[in-house]
């Protein structure tokens, strides 16, 4: 406990209130006080009475400490109320009843305010976590008082920093932006991006430019963040603002203005943080040492333990060491008085078992160095196919040398899953307009040796029984399944699309058959299912049983394999199940809209003959996919 040296009460009793009645007075604060535990009384009223409570601090080089409050009497009765202060500054305490409070009745409203002051005093006003410390130590006093001290910490939000992938420097149009003085205002427009695993409320902050506006260099700072369709979900300014938005990728775009060429450059690289609540709170620990008139207290850090927190993140949240003792609940980050406690993210912690071994004098025994070996050969596989991988084919050339590679490893790993399904993937990112017919018959026979690889009894059997979560060696196997079974729906999805992409190129268009180069629409896949095929000739249907085969192993009404569903289901003629499954996908897929989805729905909306409701929705196009971001 601290030394008691004296307690500070102010009472202002008998004071009488009317129809906007204010009272002002002025207190001066003790040194050592840093909040208020106030109660007001009222009586000798019959009607409900609303008062408004404010007081005002002035602080030289710093923004005033204020505080209000706007509490309403039934009937003759008491509040408390807490509020920050600081020591040796004097006080406004304005307490005012409404004009609207008490009409039609003639008596007045009496009123009692009691205030008593308290204050501990620390050494550190601002807690920073970095990890290269165990504990933080921090030194509390009471010089008006004994007071309680119960220390309380919580971290509840995470600020994630980023770099500026672009950055564009302009000169603005001389018409309206150039100072009477002759120069001219360059404005510079940083592009950060990020993404979002699931919907989240997000705030941008910069700490170099916010929260400033007469104070600052630069003229002016607005953002906006929009998707990948350009939509634009918020903007805002100096005082930026939080904003709800769904998972998904998104842009941020910064515009700070500036008549020197050389204040824009050096912002090029300026680092902006994303900061959103946590779901899980982390509380901290105390310790806490009593000595003479001062009492120290140390935050342990030990039992913080992070996860899906990417390294450099910043955790944010409040830490208190009072305790009201009128009874009012709070928590850190709502106590009167409190201050920003921040933890930096660590590096992940290095795996110790990785580089242990044996000894080199031991002697290893046939069948350990022929598992090592293996091992070994296994890492030198993997290696290859991530650098194959990592190829590109934006030319005619890197596109020889990726199927030449392609075929290499083939004949190296002949039946590898993996192998294979890479080789099938860097088929789909590439152009396909040059020869579409040879194009999507390359992507069946990828897909095909795909699905060929697999053995799909093994895997039927597999996914049969349950396997065991708490068994390591199970949960290796089972991940290695499911990775098998993905990439088979995967290549069955891949092959469905390219038969209907390619039953649709092989009908006759104008009279004529399309032989060789095809020479139609960009959009050939989503057109498959516009141009249905109904050819008499007694043939397998290879889309059907691959259509069959995938709903063996997804479900096909899911927004990854919905847009096969929707070609078939137009195959077969039934044009208000695609339309239903297509609006099922749309409100579904928690990403960005997609236009091919919209452009689907439109066409199948033309296609049963709903002109009206097809006009309606291609005016919210220009809602959901704007040409263009608007100008800041």
């Amino acid at each position: 406990m601290c030394f008691l040296w004296h307690v500070t009460v102010v009472v202002f009793t008998g004071c009488t209130f009317w129809i906007g009645h204010i009272e002002r007075k002025y207190i001066e604060v003790p040194l050592g006080a840093s909040w208020v535990e106030a109660t007001m009384r009222t009586s000798g009223f019959d009607t409900a009475r609303k008062f408004f409570v404010d007081t005002v601090q002035i602080v030289p080089l710093k923004r005033p400490i204020k505080w209000e409050s706007v509490v309403t009497f039934s009937s003759p009765s008491a509040r408390s109320f807490a509020f920050p202060v600081e020591g040796g500054r004097t006080m406004e305490l304005a307490i005012a009843q409404f004009w609207s409070s008490g009409i039609g009745s003639h008596e007045t409203t009496a009123v009692d305010f009691e205030i008593g002051f308290h204050g501990i005093n620390i050494n550190k006003e601002e807690v920073v976590l970095d990890g290269s410390e165990a504990p933080i130590r921090i030194e509390a006093q009471a010089l008006l008082s004994s007071e309680k001290l119960v220390p309380a910490a919580i971290l509840n939000k995470i600020r994630v920093p980023y770099r500026p992938f672009e950055a564009k420097l302009s000169a603005l149009p001389t018409s309206r932006d150039k100072l009477p003085s002759g120069k001219q205002i360059l404005g510079l427009t940083l592009t950060y991006k990020f993404k979002l695993e699931d919907g989240a409320e997000i705030k941008p902050q910069i700490p170099l430019l916010n929260n400033r506006i007469y104070d600052t260099k630069f003229e002016s700072q607005f953002y906006m963040i929009s998707d990948s369709n350009k939509r634009v979900y918020t903007m805002g300014d100096v005082y930026p603002s939080s904003a709800k938005l769904p998972k998904g990728e998104y842009n941020l775009q910064l515009y700070i203005r500036h008549d020197n060429v050389q204040y824009l450059e050096k912002m090029k690289q300026l680092v902006l943080f994303i900061e959103r609540k946590l779901e899980e709170k982390v509380s901290l620990m105390f310790t806490t040492f009593v000595m003479v008139n001062v009492v120290e207290t140390s935050i342990m850090i030990f039992p913080i333990f992070l996860q899906n927190c990417p390294a450099g993140s910043m955790l944010l949240g409040a830490i208190s060491y009072g305790k009201l003792s009128l009874g009012i609940k709070e928590e850190a980050q709502k106590n009167p008085v409190s201050y920003q406690i921040s933890c930096l993210v660590p590096p992940n912690k290095l795996d110790e078992d990785k580089g242990k071994g044996s000894s080199p004098t031991c002697i290893k025994s046939v069948s350990e160095r022929l598992e090592e070996e293996h091992s070994l050969a296994d890492q030198v596989r993997d290696a290859k196919i991530k650098f194959f991988a990592s190829l590109k084919q934006d030319t005619e050339e890197e596109r020889s040398e990726w199927k030449e590679l392609s075929t290499s490893l083939k004949s190296e790993y002949p039946k590898y899953t993996p192998l294979l399904a890479k080789i099938l993937e860097g088929l789909l990112s590439k152009s396909s307009d040059e020869d579409k017919i040879r194009y999507n018959e390359e992507v069946i026979d990828a897909a095909n040796e795909v699905v060929d690889s697999i053995d799909t009894d093994e895997l039927t059997k597999y996914f049969s029984v349950k396997s065991d979560p708490e068994d390591d060696e199970a949960e290796k196997i089972k991940k290695k399944m499911e990775a098998t079974r993905d990439q088979l729906a995967e290549a069955l999805y891949q092959k469905g699309l390219a038969l209907a992409g390619l039953e649709f190129l092989k009908v006759d268009i104008g009279g004529k058959e399309l032989v060789g180069t095809a020479t139609v629409s960009t959009n050939d896949l989503d057109r498959a299912a516009d141009e249905p095929v109904r050819d008499s000739v007694t043939q397998p249907d290879l889309f059907e049983e691959n259509f069959k085969e995938l709903k063996k192993w997804v479900d096909v009404k899911s927004s990854k394999y919905g847009m096969l569903l929707v070609i078939r289901e137009r195959r077969c003629g039934r044009l208000g199940t695609a339309l239903k499954v297509l609006n099922d996908m749309i409100q579904d897929d928690g990403d960005p809209p997609k236009k091919k989805l919209y452009d689907q729905k439109l066409s199948l909306l033309d296609e049963i003959g709903w002109g009206h409701v097809a006009s309606y929705e291609r005016q919210w196009m220009h809602v959901h996919f704007p040409k263009s971001l608007p100008l800041f």
